[in-house]
């Protein structure tokens, strides 16, 4: 079978709460594609008013037998409202990695990724993070970042995709 790639879920091998994909191991189970809060929740009237930086931390993992190659990550289309955005950045120093592989775990939301630092960026289709070649069985570590700015406007169903193309 060629190289396929699932975007997983982290917060141990079998977490399937997206409020947990906060780093550690690699769970069994894929990102929803269902788009309602498949990643982040809803930003409370408290944290519109005064401004929300939360993080997330995602694996890119090849399921298939064939190594990924030329992989790139990015975000398309970018959140919906003009108050929010979506940033994201890999984890340079311990990718490519195995399943098993217990990496740093952020203690909350709120706590941006320390081992390795991580630089964000707000990866488009003309600017896409490129990743290293995924072997088979293993995944790269793809932090995100989402990003609501003070006085936000309410809006329902604010949405932005990953996308993720390789060779």
């Amino acid at each position: 079978m060629p190289a396929t790639l699932q975007l997983r879920l982290t917060g141990g091998s079998v977490n399937s709460d997206p409020s947990a994909s906060l780093g550690g191991v690699m769970s069994a189970n894929q990102l929803s594609a269902t788009p309602l809060n498949n990643l982040f929740d809803n930003v409370s009237p408290d944290e519109a008013a005064a401004g929300d930086t939360e993080y997330r931390m995602v694996d890119v993992y090849n399921s298939g037998d064939a190594p990924a190659t030329s992989v790139e990550i990015y975000i398309d289309p970018q959140t919906s409202s003009t108050d929010t955005s979506l940033e994201m950045g890999e984890d340079g120093v311990n990718n490519p990695h195995t399943a098993a592989a217990n990496l740093e775990t952020l203690a909350d939301e709120e706590t941006a990724p320390a081992s390795p630092v991580i630089t964000f960026g707000e990866h488009g289709p003309a600017a896409k993070l490129a990743l290293p070649d995924i072997p088979a069985g293993e995944a790269c570590r793809i932090a995100l970042k989402r990003i609501v700015g003070a006085a936000a406007v309410n809006t329902s169903s604010d949405q932005a995709t990953l996308k993720v193309v390789f060779a």
